[in-house]
């Protein structure tokens, strides 16, 4: 993808056993790393702002009608919304001339694709995530996703102009920023939920485990990538 193209796209394909197919065309905007929201006169009612709000999201109703996250998720729980989550899936993800090809869950599947959806929603808590949705990597373990976000937040301090010695190298701050995630994934299960749109919600709980994990795995991580960099 050339330096200044005004796009990144991402196509996730997932073939089912039954020989079923479904393929998610991602046109994800540069640089602001943001997937254009569905035209809110097709959305439904358990789209709303105010239906099973998150109960820390700063929107208002009057500015966003729709929660960005549940708008962009109707069109996926249409699709795959009773898919079996436990089910071995083909999935086949293609981006920037580069093809990834694993079988998984389908859960796995989905926590992929679905993640980044969440994080180039437009929703304020998934804000920090849109740089590491430039640089998608698919089907990311733990470990490379915590230390891909720890090298982000330290970067992002960096460009925000912060002077060196008031860097958050606690990572306080980014265990903050998951804590705030996990309650998006709480709130959008509970939305989901209500609706009865999905049937099964393992693909969210693999994401919470994500969120929910960081605390603990911080130092964990700090630690084994000093061992690298001492060695």
């Amino acid at each position: 993808m050339p330096a200044d193209a005004d796009n990144m796209v991402v196509r996730y394909v997932i073939d089912s056993a039954d020989g079923s197919r479904e393929v998610f065309h991602l046109d994800i905007a540069l640089p602001e790393v943001a997937l254009a929201q569905p035209d809110p006169s097709s959305l439904p009612d358990w789209a709303r702002l105010d239906y099973h709000k998150c109960r820390h999201c700063p929107l208002t109703k009057e500015s966003h009608p729709h929660c960005p996250v549940a708008a962009l998720l109707v069109d996926y729980g249409q699709r795959v919304g009773r898919m079996v989550s436990y089910a071995q899936v083909d999935l086949t993800v293609e981006q920037a001339g580069t093809t990834t090809t694993a079988k998984v869950p389908a859960h796995e599947a989905l926590r992929s694709v679905l993640g980044l959806v969440m994080a180039t929603s437009g929703c304020p808590h998934m804000s920090f995530f849109r740089p590491l949705a430039r640089y998608h990597v698919p089907l990311a373990d733990m470990e490379l996703t915590i230390l891909r976000a720890m090298s982000f937040y330290l970067v992002g301090q960096y460009f925000g102009g912060k002077e060196k010695p008031d860097w958050d190298t606690s990572f306080d701050g980014l265990i903050e920023i998951y804590r705030n995630a996990q309650d998006v994934n709480k709130g959008m299960a509970e939305r989901l939920r209500n609706a009865e749109v999905f049937t099964e919600l393992n693909w969210l709980a693999a994401l919470d485990t994500f969120a929910g994990m960081m605390p603990l795995t911080v130092q964990r991580s700090l630690l084994k990538a000093k061992a690298y960099f001492l060695s």
